[in-house]
């Protein structure tokens, strides 16, 4: 038995809705054209499975880096009307690189992007399933039919013109790339690129269900470490506000009383914060004039000139000018 035919979608798992047995065909097909981008990567999927989740912006799961992959098939509000082929596939090849790698990075959309260029080439080419035997690109035996007359060959042709000058002027001109076209990103600068990253990191995480899936899986086994994390850092920082709360009280110099830090004056005795300069502190006194801090050894202020008290020099004797 060869191994590499597991690296294929095991089953395929459609809703018992309307219409069912489309949607087992729809995931078939999607399944047997991805199996030769698993196959070179040595992907499994176990199950791939229709869902029809309550949130109408979620089109697509995988669950446990490829046990299950769930496809929204079916518009919201709408069981009978099915999304275009092309945008499940897109959806499909999305969550295949969630075997990978679990967040929306530049790893993750370089190997998306690589993913999308494989499968365009294979769909140019009609290859499907193994890639081999009656998977490979079919031709007809016994070549083709009569051709039909001119005429009518004429005027399919003027039809099929005039339909692609009508399309022309509602639709932008150009081929149609797989899941958008990446190009763009050449011709971008620097924070230009980096914003449609990230505006499309965003995007991603909106519809696509993986990272929440993966944060549910993990939630129990972190909130039994949050618990105890909770407690030592509660902990810690009950002793560390404590610390904080001394740390910003000022002592007294003359009655020892903890003053709050924005006092300038003593509450007790009134005697004048000392400022720390270095390892030493110094008694100074603020000018009401000017605001300089100076010593308390001198009278006048070094900037100014005024007195230290507000009503004049001190009493006493005063050297001669």
């Amino acid at each position: 038995m060869d191994l590499n035919d597991l690296n294929k979608v095991w089953e395929v798992k459609p809703l018992k809705k309307v219409r069912e047995d489309e949607a087992r065909e729809i995931l078939e097909k999607v399944a047997k054209q991805v199996q030769p981008i698993m196959m070179k990567r040595r992907w499994k999927v176990r199950v791939l499975s229709e869902f029809c989740p309550p949130n109408p912006s979620l089109l697509g799961l995988n669950i446990g880096g490829g046990a299950e992959v769930k496809l929204r098939l079916r518009r919201p509000n709408n069981e009978w009307d099915f999304f275009p082929y092309n945008q499940i596939l897109d959806t499909m090849l999305h969550e295949l690189c969630h075997n990978e790698y679990g967040p929306h990075n530049a790893d993750f959309y370089n190997l998306l992007d690589e993913l999308r260029k494989e499968c365009e080439e294979l769909m140019a080419k009609g290859i499907t399933g193994t890639g081999q035997g009656f998977d490979l690109h079919g031709r007809r035996l016994g070549g083709y039919s009569r051709q039909p007359p001119l005429s009518s060959l004429r005027k399919k042709a003027l039809s099929a013109a005039e339909n692609r000058v009508q399309r022309g002027a509602l639709l932008p001109r150009g081929p149609i790339r797989l899941g958008g076209d990446s190009s763009i990103k050449a011709v971008l600068s620097p924070v230009q690129a980096a914003a449609m990253a990230a505006e499309r990191r965003l995007h991603d995480d909106l519809w696509c269900g993986s990272k929440s899936a993966e944060y549910e899986e993990s939630s129990e086994m972190s909130n039994v470490s949050l618990d105890v994390r909770s407690t030592i850092n509660s902990a810690a920082d009950s002793t560390s506000s404590q610390g904080q709360k001394d740390d910003a009280l000022w002592k007294c110099d003359t009655c020892t009383l903890l003053n709050q830090e924005l006092a300038v004056v003593c509450e007790a005795c009134g005697t004048v914060k000392s400022k720390v300069i270095g390892d030493k502190k110094l008694k100074v006194w603020c000018c009401k004039f000017c605001t300089l801090d100076n010593s308390n050894e001198i009278e006048r202020c070094m900037a100014c000139g005024e007195w230290k008290y507000s009503y004049g020099p001190p009493p006493g004797p005063y050297p001669s000018t």
